[in-house]
């Protein structure tokens, strides 16, 4: 009598554990959600926020553009399928979709887990000297559903003023600090930079791939660094710059 019990026992275990696991399955098979982020396509390279300043977009452009990451959770795609994007709160009333920056219909393309998406900023001088936030989340629809809570919302930081790059001299592990490369920070020596490399170096990702304006690779920097070096024994060495050597407040400027 007592082994009939523990059969019964073990064979209703089983049927549960049957039963959890094809729900787990018709879960898998039904459900979609997005998770999104800045930041390289590692979860240990996101960040919920980043920063866009119109001092440091290039030359002439009209429109520039930062980059986010989104991940599908779920049943993979058998067609291309879109999302939107929409502002949930902040500073939306000095910050106009249309005017300033543009949001449009993204799609993820069938059979992919992930990829990298645009925000665009347009051209515009209303915003010197001033700084606004705006927050962005998933617009939900038919075919997806928000991802988890910390992957839920994008934080931009919009701004038009020339300053020190948050990231000169301290950055996360999977970045490098723009100080490595280019020493002191001064305004001339950044100054002379933009003049030489075309537009306003911020960040240097060591890991995975640039996403915003400004943001290069380790290679990059690398290569951006020597061009500096070559670019001002140049200047110093041209008579027709009378303030030669480049000099900044710690003294002749150095690569």
């Amino acid at each position: 009598m007592k082994k009939q019990i523990i059969w019964i026992g073990i064979i209703m275990a089983w049927m549960l554990c049957a039963c959890n696991e094809e729900d787990k399955l018709m879960y898998d098979q039904t459900e979609r959600s997005l998770n999104l982020w800045f930041g390289s396509e590692l979860y240990s390279g996101r960040v919920d926020s980043m920063v866009y300043n119109y001092a440091y977009r290039p030359l002439g452009t009209e429109l520039d553009s930062i980059q986010f990451y989104v991940k599908l959770i779920g049943k993979s795609l058998e067609e291309g399928c879109p999302f939107e994007l929409e502002v949930v709160g902040g500073d939306s009333s000095s910050l106009i979709e249309g005017k300033h920056y543009q949001l449009p219909v993204y799609v993820l393309k069938a059979g992919v887990s992930g990829g990298y998406f645009p925000i665009y900023f347009k051209n515009t001088s209303d915003l010197k000297n001033r700084e606004f936030t705006i927050s962005l989340a998933l617009k939900t629809n038919d075919w997806l559903t928000i991802g988890a809570k910390e992957y839920s919302g994008l934080k931009l930081i919009v701004k038009d003023r020339e300053e020190k790059p948050i990231y000169w001299d301290n950055d996360p592990e999977q970045f490098i600090p723009l100080k490595q490369f280019f020493g002191t920070y001064s305004l001339t020596k950044y100054q002379f930079m933009i003049k030489v490399i075309g537009k306003a170096v911020t960040r240097v990702i060591y890991r995975g791939k640039p996403t915003a304006p400004g943001e290069v690779s380790y290679a990059e920097a690398l290569y951006l660094q020597e061009k500096c070096r070559v670019a001002l024994v140049e200047y110093n060495n041209n008579p027709d710059n009378p303030d030669r050597p480049l000099s900044d407040e710690y003294g002749p400027i150095s690569f």
